[in-house]
């Protein structure tokens, strides 16, 4: 699903990629789409764990975390991915949240807890006195991260960087400065 999207991926590549006859897969899974939120699942616990163990390492301001993760997964986009697939989450957010209604509220509950824990870090930002007290942290949050999410979608029709580096160009020399 994170290389074809959902609606080109298949019970039977689902099985075969398992190892498992076709048949066996709603011993596991109702349907499709219940294959698909517990993918979704998976996939937003470990970025989430990713994102906490970045924001989270306190041998550096919380500042240079929060730039230090976002540089982490523009140099990832680029070198491991080629400019391709983006965010699996974010993928299926624009394939299917306005078909499924429990694919988009799974979907809505991780942008939360991703947009919550960036959130915390600008918030120890702010008590530092690394950006300005006046900015509403949650909603600056938000606002980050659906820049990324965008710089994402744009960076997989352009296959260049252009749309990464210039979330990072605004998200330093702007937004975090």
């Amino acid at each position: 699903m994170y290389r074809k999207g959902y609606n080109d991926t298949g019970i039977k590549e689902i099985t075969d990629a398992a190892g498992i006859p076709k048949g066996s897969f709603y011993n596991y899974f109702k349907s499709k789409e219940q294959f698909a939120i517990s993918a979704l699942d998976y996939m937003g616990q470990q970025s989430l764990r990713r994102i906490k163990s970045n924001l989270s390492d306190e041998s550096k301001p919380p500042l240079d975390r929060i730039i230090g993760f976002f540089t982490e997964m523009v140099e990832k986009n680029i070198r491991e991915l080629n400019f391709k697939q983006g965010c699996f989450i974010g993928n299926l957010c624009q394939e299917m949240a306005d078909v499924s209604a429990a694919i988009g509220e799974k979907i809505d509950y991780i942008f939360r807890k991703y947009t919550a824990t960036l959130s915390n870090g600008l918030s120890e930002a702010q008590r530092n006195g690394d950006i300005r007290g006046d900015h509403d942290v949650d909603k600056l949050a938000e606002f980050i991260f659906n820049s990324w999410e965008g710089a994402l979608m744009r960076m997989k029709a352009s296959r260049n960087a252009q749309s990464l580096t210039a979330f990072m160009d605004i998200l330093t020399g702007v937004l975090l400065k």
